[in-house]
């Protein structure tokens, strides 16, 4: 189990991932339960959302999970690492934040900040992929080691960026990807959550982040959330008046 507290405006509200002993005090604060997975989870008095996610099953053989790829990622992967990139991991908290926040900034997307990842402590892992000494790719995820179970949060790339080689930067992302998956299966992990499906959406952009994370063979599995009443009405708010960034 994954829990941690971060502050939404000026509340602290707490978030629980995978699995979660439920007691009755939880419908009184700011609590949100997400992705439960556990068996005989009682129903929360509070709201239900269903979202989706993309899972792979690290308990396959490498060669299985490998064979499932497509669009060639094994063979631009194997180019990437001639062409001279390098996949690491590292605890650059600073680094990851100005890389990202500079990706999404030109995305037009939610940025993220150090007190945010810093709330995860031991759960958080970061990688990236360097080539020539520059950062192309780098990626962020929560793991709970306990229940087997990584899931992935920021990802961002140089792709925005005019001075780079746009597909150098694809092989590298995909690079990434492909050693973070068999980093997690070597760790003894069973589960890779890509972070996220949006399920349904006509918006381009989020279809193509979902074919690209469809191309490495997971499938699409449904996440039950439960949010305290208090939780979910702040979300509302903050949404509605533009108060912070992702929940």
């Amino acid at each position: 189990m994954i829990k941690f507290h971060k502050k939404i405006a000026v509340f602290k509200v707490h978030e629980t991932w995978f699995t979660h002993k439920y007691s009755f005090r939880d419908i009184f604060g700011l609590n949100a339960f997400m992705h439960i997975k556990n068996k005989g989870f009682k129903k929360i008095f509070g709201v239900r959302e269903i979202t989706h996610t993309i899972e792979i099953d690290l308990m396959q053989e490498t060669d299985c999970i490998l064979s499932n790829f497509s669009g060639g990622i094994c063979n631009q992967s194997k180019k990437s690492e001639k062409e001279g990139t390098t996949c690491f991991f590292h605890h650059d908290i600073d680094g990851f934040v100005k890389f990202y926040n500079d990706f999404a900034t030109k995305k037009g997307t939610y940025t993220t900040s150090k007190e945010k990842l810093q709330t995860l402590g031991n759960y958080l892992k970061i990688s990236s992929a360097k080539n020539n000494g520059e950062i192309l790719a780098a990626h962020s995820y929560m793991v709970d080691e306990e229940l087997g179970i990584v899931r992935g949060i920021n990802s961002g790339t140089m792709r925005l960026n005019d001075n780079y080689d746009k597909n150098l930067i694809g092989r590298a992302n995909k690079y990434l990807f492909l050693k973070d998956i068999l980093h997690f299966k070597k760790m003894g992990l069973e589960t890779f959550d890509f972070g996220g499906y949006a399920k349904d959406t006509t918006n381009p952009s989020l279809k193509g982040i979902n074919e690209f994370k469809l191309m490495f063979g997971g499938k699409v599995v449904k996440c039950i959330n439960y949010y305290s009443y208090n939780y979910w009405l702040l979300k509302k708010v903050t949404k509605l008046f533009g108060l912070t960034g992702k929940l």
